[in-house]
């Protein structure tokens, strides 16, 4: 974005909200905001960063009172329950997350008079499809992660008049803190010293490269083009491929990569999932501000900057980083997402409670 001495002066009294900044959209999202805004609010349940402030947004008298005092211009509403697993075992704890609470930010929003952007996700369709899924086509989700998506979606619709709905795909980013995704999980396995590697081949769908999403929301949010749009990577493929092209990117001819099917890993990926979550920038596009590159790409970009050492032939220095470091790197596969005994992500979730 390039301003003019005048609009940037309005653009730095810009005030701008933030939910749910703790998580790997918002880890990305969080520094070409500030770049951009002097006068930021970046919140979340988990304070997890010096820049984060606590904000529950279930909190409907706290919420109030943050708009009131804070005042924002715009409401970037990443705040959410992502966990598929989690909420079908929780499905209040969703509802009252993804949709509830939503709806209250969405009604701040209007009342306030705010820009809001809600991010939603491929999710909310049913993966019945032949071919990719565009803005014209109507939501039929099959989980509760989907559902409660869903309905905030319908809830910002309803109440808010400046808004943006902005739906993701399976997203990449974060890095090693940040990352708790797939790719970070095959990084994970790679850097662990893994000979085999199994991905599933069945489910289809697009990534989403957290860095160019932001970028892209900048140029959306120029346009003032209200509505609901999909901004995610060009192109397509399973798991499987994802898989494969982290291992070419990798140089890592010698790890074995195994196709398999959803029910290999089903003790731990219970929730109901659509075969196909594949979409397309239509209504980006129409508006020639598409600027998500083919995922390929961005993939290559996210690891060559943010896990050289899992590169083949990494240099000496990247080989004597410290044990500690190598083990944060890998922090979350070699979490919770390692387990693969029956039932044991469910009775975490149980313990929880």
């Amino acid at each position: 974005m390039t301003f003019d001495n005048h609009t940037l002066e309005t653009v730095k009294k810009e005030r701008i909200l933030i939910t749910g900044a703790g998580g790997m959209l918002g880890n990305a999202i969080f520094p070409y905001f500030s770049s951009r805004f002097e006068i930021i609010s970046a919140t979340d349940i988990d304070v997890s960063e010096p820049w984060i402030e606590y904000l529950d947004v279930r909190d409907t008298a706290t919420l109030r009172r943050k708009f009131a005092e804070f005042k924002p211009n715009l409401v970037l509403h990443l705040a959410a329950c992502t966990d598929l697993e989690f909420c079908e075992i929780h499905p209040t704890v969703a509802e009252e997350t993804n949709a509830a609470a939503t709806g209250e930010v969405a009604a701040l929003c209007d009342e306030f008079d705010v820009t809001l952007v809600y991010i939603s996700t491929a999710g909310v369709f049913n993966g019945l499809k032949e071919g990719f899924y565009t803005e014209e086509d109507e939501p039929k989700p099959i989980m509760v992660y989907g559902r409660t998506k869903y309905e905030g979606e319908k809830l910002v619709a309803a109440r808010c008049r400046k808004h943006f709905i902005v739906r993701a795909g399976w997203m990449v980013g974060g890095g090693s803190i940040k990352d708790k995704k797939f790719v970070h999980r095959v990084l994970g396995q790679i850097v662990s010293g893994a000979k085999v590697i199994r991905a599933v081949n069945d489910p289809w769908g697009t990534p989403t490269y957290t860095h160019d999403f932001a970028l892209n929301l900048f140029r959306l949010l120029e346009s003032k083009q209200y509505g609901t749009y999909h901004m995610v990577c060009e192109g397509s493929g399973t798991r499987f491929d994802v898989a494969q092209a982290i291992l070419e990117i990798c140089g890592r001819a010698d790890i074995e990569l195994i196709p398999v099917d959803s029910s290999y890993f089903e003790s731990n990926y219970f929730a109901p999932r659509p075969i196909s979550e594949m979409m397309r920038n239509a209504k980006l596009s129409a508006l020639g501000i598409n600027l998500m590159r083919p995922w390929r790409v961005a993939l290559h970009d996210y690891i060559r900057h943010e896990f050289p050492h899992a590169l083949a032939g990494a240099d000496a220095q990247a080989e004597r980083r410290s044990r500690q470091e190598r083990r944060k790197r890998a922090l979350a596969w070699k979490g919770r997402e390692r387990r693969n005994s029956k039932g044991q992500r469910k009775a975490d979730f149980d313990k929880k409670d």
